[in-house]
């Protein structure tokens, strides 16, 4: 054990200088799930059986469990570490963000920023009142189908930022960029949610591998806000009657 605790020493060495090679690299990272083996012969036979590094964390549990040694503990590790490498190639597609929201600098943006992604996601961008960016925040649901709007979180949002509109941005990985009539719920409820903090909803888009679809230049924000605004005078309609009724 001492000679098997030296070498993850020197192992931790090299990982400080940067001079690990990806098998030793792969060797290191299993030091977490496999705390009291040596994991060198591990490192190797999955690298042996996925090719490299890449492919390793795009496979799946079931092929991580195939490689002798491979449990499931080690598996969901492995797994986990891949899911958050996918994240960080997602995140880093949106870093290109640009400062100010400009329409169709905006729609480009969007063409680039989300070709790719294989699950679907809501983003919410923030405007402040000289259309500058200054917040994004993802909403991603418990499956890679669908995502749907809290009215809770996006309070939460408006009551936090300094906010003066609202993008909304999401994906269709494995459809056409036309909005379904979840779509249309998504959107006149974030119109709501909105109007109640007295902040624009600016635009819904949607990105999918055929094209990009924008409910402001499509004409059916316009029609949503004409929705809302004749909910609005109903209630407003129905309210005075109570109290009419009430003197």
């Amino acid at each position: 054990m001492p000679e098997h605790d030296g070498h993850r020493k020197r192992l931790i060495e090299k990982l400080s200088q940067g001079t690990l090679l990806e098998h030793e690299l792969l060797e290191a990272l299993l030091f977490n799930a496999i705390p009291r083996r040596n994991t060198n012969d591990i490192a190797h036979r999955l690298l042996s059986a996925f090719g490299d590094i890449e492919n390793l964390f795009n496979a799946t549990m079931d092929e991580l469990k195939t490689v002798d040694g491979v449990g499931e503990s080690v598996a969901a590790y492995l797994f986990c570490v891949g899911e958050f490498y996918k994240r960080m190639s997602e995140n880093e597609r949106v870093r290109s963000l640009p400062k100010k929201w400009e329409r169709e600098e905006f729609q480009n943006y969007v063409e680039k920023a989300y070709a790719g992604l294989n699950r679907e996601v809501l983003d919410v961008y923030l405007l402040n009142a000289s259309c500058e960016i200054i917040y994004k925040k993802r909403f991603s649901g418990e499956n890679s189908e669908s995502v749907s709007i809290n009215p809770t979180e996006f309070s939460k949002l408006f009551l936090s930022k300094n906010v003066g509109g609202v993008v909304m941005v999401h994906n269709h990985p494995n459809g056409i960029a036309e909005p379904s009539k979840q779509d249309d719920v998504s959107t006149f409820l974030c119109r709501q949610i909105c109007g109640f903090h007295n902040v624009m909803l600016c635009d819904h888009i949607i990105y999918a591998p055929s094209g990009v679809y924008s409910y402001y230049f499509s004409g059916r924000l316009k029609r949503i806000e004409k929705e809302c605004l004749k909910q609005a005078e109903n209630i407003e309609a129905l309210w005075n009657e109570k109290n009419y009724e009430n003197e």
